[in-house]
């Protein structure tokens, strides 16, 4: 792709293996530098996580922790007890089902904790900054806090089933906006996919806010597999280019930038996919015909 125009949004997720756990980490340097940095992975370990989710510490931005199972069949259903603590005091709050956790900046968090796995997982976690930064806090020798200051913070994930009855776009879906989650400067979607054809019939469109689309497997043996061929148009007029991939993959949409239609030509198994906006709302302007 490196004589095309577009072909350098399009970025093929490179994993990390560890103790037959599989974790992607791009950074903002790595997405065409917007002010986003994320981390997918498929976990399977108990006990203490490692690196960052075994130290209590806090980030200047905002985070999105998203915790969810990999059943296309059970979309709400969560194979694993993970507990995480939050705040200065230390306060436990288990994570049983799919849920979503919101971190304002400077609000301490971890360690993280899995008490029991029935089968793998996948943990994705959304930071609004293109740079990493953390500060490491002492744990304190005092009993955690029984108390529940942040359970606001700490919400289920709600996997909606859309009763598609054509195209590409999502089976079971949920969307969380700024109003969601303490009024960050972001909107992302989670879902599952197996349909076939354009996701949308006002395609093409634009965005006033940098968007990451992310596509990945729903197979934690596998991380490279995809289990589609997506097509997603990039440009506008004469401009305009096509790309295919069929591997996980990040789009990267910077602001202003005409793109789609994207369009689903092969489905093997299930997968999922996050559209990831640096705005409150998704705000789109439709270029297309009617929907």
């Amino acid at each position: 792709m490196a004589d095309t125009k577009y072909g350098h949004l399009l970025k093929k997720l490179k994993y990390e293996e560890v103790s037959g756990e599989y974790m992607t980490m791009p950074r903002g340097a790595d997405l065409e530098g917007i002010d986003l940095s994320f981390a997918w992975g498929y976990r399977r370990g108990l006990g203490p996580w490692g690196a960052e989710g075994g130290i209590k510490h806090t980030h200047p931005y905002g985070e999105c922790l998203v915790f969810t199972g990999l059943d296309y069949d059970n979309p709400n259903s969560f194979p694993a007890e993970i507990e995480l603590n939050l705040g200065e005091n230390d306060e436990k709050y288990v994570i049983d089902s799919p849920t979503v956790v919101i971190l304002p900046p400077g609000l301490p968090h971890s360690p993280l904790t899995t008490n029991r796995v029935d089968k793998p997982y996948g943990f994705l976690a959304i930071s609004l900054s293109g740079e990493h930064a953390l500060s490491e806090i002492p744990v304190a020798d005092a009993p955690a806090s029984t108390g529940r200051k942040y359970e606001s913070l700490v919400k289920k994930l709600n996997m909606r089933d859309l009763k598609r009855t054509k195209g590409g776009n999502a089976d079971f879906f949920d969307w969380w906006s700024g109003k969601d989650i303490e009024g960050f400067n972001l909107n992302f979607t989670w879902a599952f996919h197996t349909g076939l054809g354009a996701w949308h019939e006002r395609d093409p469109h634009v965005h006033p806010a940098d968007e990451a689309l992310l596509f990945v497997g729903c197979d934690p043996d596998n991380p490279d597999y995809l289990g589609a061929k997506m097509e997603i148009a990039m440009g506008d007029g004469d401009d305009k280019e096509i790309h295919v991939f069929d591997t996980p993959t990040v789009v990267i949409a910077p602001k202003g930038l005409v793109h789609c239609p994207l369009i689903t030509k092969r489905v093997d198994k299930p997968y999922s996919f996050s559209a990831i906006s640096l705005n409150t709302e998704h705000d789109t302007t439709w270029l297309g015909g009617k929907e």
